[in-house]
């Protein structure tokens, strides 16, 4: 699949396992599944005891039949030969835990199931998407979506950048765009596919214009994640950062599992003092970074208030 071709969808299931194992967790994911997305296809083949030739003929037979786009394809397997052969032809997949195959590796996936029957279609879903490189829509709000950012948004990044007062305060771009996309490039590949969070672009829900970026990052020496945000000059002022933030902290509490936030400001940054104050965080003390100092502020998650993100937007 093609980086631009982002508007395949994952429409095709097949689940190989051994006969023995349980099927009960493997029907109530199917179930789950259904109801969620009806129009998921589901394929069941099993094998006995081991992969043997004509078990590979039948997944071959399977992947090469009229009709069959491997692209919008996932297959769950507790076989590593099959993810081997997923792997050899560029199909998705993930291995599924069982007790019998603890000891296999499973090099050839990104992903490891292990309770299959609680997983949902959008895990499933991010694994096919993981696979093809196609970003992760992190969260929506009512103006934004927020999503993983890719090579693509780099021009735009550079208009946001450009204003000297929006980039005073954020890490700057570098300056050979040529540079800057060997660098997005391994933080795709790095940040996003082992950590699953990190900066993110913010885009317009209506146009799709990227407008800035907000995220998480793990500062050395602090163990809490460090929020940050870069809005660009034409769209402040218009309640977009408080919005971005505001969700991402909620993504942060119910889907990473995020107990603290810390976030870091110097003195002069007036506007982001007033953003992060009006979502609950609390100045704790001042500190060195790269040179200068900043403000450090805190928000807990048995702190926050959800009310907060019905105040005034700033």
């Amino acid at each position: 699949m093609e980086m631009d071709d982002i508007n395949a969808n994952l429409s095709h299931i097949a689940i190989i396992v051994d006969k023995n194992t349980p099927k009960d967790p493997i029907l109530a994911f199917c179930t789950n599944i259904t109801n969620e997305r009806p129009e998921i296809r589901f394929t069941y083949l099993h094998y006995d005891n081991q992969i043997r030739e004509n078990d590979i003929a039948c997944l071959v037979n399977l992947t090469s039949s009229p009709g069959e786009n491997t692209d919008t394809l996932f297959i769950i397997t507790d076989s590593e030969p099959v993810t081997e052969y997923t792997d050899q032809n560029g199909i998705a997949a993930a291995a599924l835990y069982t007790e019998s195959n603890r000891k296999c590796g499973f090099s050839k996936v990104l992903y490891c199931i292990e309770d299959i029957e609680f997983m949902s279609y959008e895990r499933i879903n991010r694994m096919w998407q993981r696979r093809f490189g196609i970003p992760w829509i992190i969260t929506v709000t009512d103006r934004l979506v927020i999503r993983e950012q890719t090579i693509e948004d780099i021009p735009a990044l550079y208009e946001v950048y450009s204003d000297a007062d929006a980039a005073r305060y954020m890490e700057d771009l570098y300056d050979d765009p040529v540079r800057e996309a060997e660098y997005m490039r391994e933080y795709i590949n790095n940040q996003y596919r082992f950590f699953e969070y990190g900066v993110w672009a913010l885009t317009l829900r209506e146009s799709g214009k990227l407008i800035g970026r907000a995220g998480l990052a793990v500062r050395e020496g602090y163990d809490a994640p460090e929020i940050g945000y870069i809005i660009g000059k034409p769209y402040r002022e218009c309640g977009y950062a408080k919005e971005g933030v505001a969700a991402i902290i909620e993504y942060a509490w119910k889907e990473l599992n995020v107990h603290d936030l810390i976030a870091f400001t110097r003195q002069k940054n007036t506007a982001s003092i007033k953003l992060l104050e009006s979502l609950g965080f609390e100045r704790e003390k001042r500190v060195r970074i790269k040179g200068g100092y900043h403000d450090m502020y805190v928000l807990t998650s048995t702190s926050y208030d959800d009310t907060i993100l019905n105040s005034e937007r700033i």
